[in-house]
């Protein structure tokens, strides 16, 4: 029933910022705000994967504050997690099957070695594309002052 499943340690822990997300799309109203409620995020260095792309550093969003179905980790701690694709990231719940990873022996034999998480995607292609984008923004400006003064040039009076 998940669609990820993976061993990690966590980084950051239960932080209480991921209020709202803003989405931006090419269809109308172009800009839409998702109010994901009383939910927290965890990231998390992975070390193993047994089901789904999985990055090396991963958060996964949960809710904290609700009984019966709040979860909630210990920074430094490893652990198993399930999770389900949520908003470009994981989300878990207590119904899931988590666990510190020194008490998930049953799981750990049934899924065998696993697999290496898959590397982080580099901010570098997306600071070349936006820093080329700013340079044309900045050459158009420039011809359009330039036109314009070769246009109109100095007043005399």
């Amino acid at each position: 029933m998940a669609d990820a499943i993976f061993a990690g340690r966590v980084v950051v822990a239960n932080q209480q910022n991921w209020r709202e997300r803003i989405e931006l799309n090419r269809y109308p109203p172009f800009i839409h705000l998702y109010d994901l409620g009383d939910r927290h995020f965890s990231t998390f260095e992975v070390t193993t994967v047994w089901k789904g792309d999985v990055t090396a550093i991963t958060y996964v969003i949960h809710p904290l504050a609700q009984p019966d179905v709040g979860y909630s980790f210990r920074q430094g701690e490893e652990y198993i997690v399930y999770a389900k694709k949520f908003y470009g990231g994981f989300s878990t719940t207590a119904c899931y099957r988590n666990n510190l990873l020194s008490a998930a022996g049953e799981d750990l034999l049934a899924f065998g070695d696993g697999k290496l998480p898959i590397s982080n995607p580099s901010s570098m292609p997306e600071l070349t594309h936006r820093l080329t984008i700013l340079f044309l923004f900045l050459a158009l400006i420039g011809w359009t002052f330039l036109a314009l003064w070769r246009r109109y040039g100095v007043q005399k009076s």
